[in-house]
C-alpha cells in the first residue's frame, strides 16, 4: 500500500450521517443555552439565570454524549497495530494476533488467532443507520494487504 504516512495506513470514523447526528446533538442544545444566557442579559433575575444554568448543563451533557459516542469513535490501522476507539473503550490489537476481518452489525470485526473477536464501532450499522459496505471494503483491502505481506507496510 503506497498511501502509508507516518505509519498510519488509514483512519475511519462513524459515517457522515452519524457524525451529523453527533454535531446536531451537541449544537442544538448549545444554541438553546446561548439563547437562555442572552435572555439573562436582557432580563437579569434569578429565575432566568437558573434556567440558563440548567440549559447549559443539559447542553454540556448532550455534547459530551455526542462526542463520546459518535465523534470520538474511530478505527485506525497503523503499520504496527489496529486501534479501535469505541464508546466503551479503546482496544489496541497487534497485527500478529489478527487472523481475519469481517463486517457485522457492530462494525468491523477483527478475529484473533486465539479465537477472540474485537469490534470497531466506527463501521457500525447502528452508528449512522446504514451499512458501510464500501467503507468496509477499503478496510478489508488494507487488512488483507497487511496480513498477506508478512511484514510491515
Amino acid at each position: 500500500m503506497d498511501d502509508v504516512r507516518d505509519g498510519v495506513i488509514g483512519v475511519w470514523r462513524v459515517g457522515w450521517s452519524g457524525r451529523l447526528m453527533g454535531y446536531v446533538l451537541a449544537g442544538v442544545p448549545a444554541c438553546g443555552a446561548l439563547s437562555a444566557w442572552l435572555g439573562v442579559l436582557s432580563q437579569p433575575d434569578a429565575q432566568s439565570a437558573d434556567s440558563a444554568g440548567i440549559a447549559t448543563a443539559f447542553a454540556v451533557a448532550l455534547g459530551f454524549f455526542a462526542w463520546w459516542g459518535l465523534l470520538r469513535t474511530r478505527l485506525e490501522l497503523t503499520t504496527d497495530m489496529i486501534v479501535m476507539v469505541n464508546p466503551w473503550g479503546t482496544q489496541r490489537l497487534p497485527w500478529s494476533r489478527v487472523s481475519a476481518v469481517g463486517l457485522g452489525n457492530w462494525g468491523a470485526q477483527f478475529h484473533t488467532t486465539d479465537g477472540f473477536m474485537y469490534s470497531a464501532y466506527a463501521l457500525s450499522d447502528l452508528a449512522g443507520g446504514t451499512r458501510h459496505d464500501e467503507r468496509f471494503a477499503e478496510v478489508r483491502r488494507a487488512v488483507d494487504a497487511q496480513l498477506h505481506s508478512g511484514q510491515p507496510l
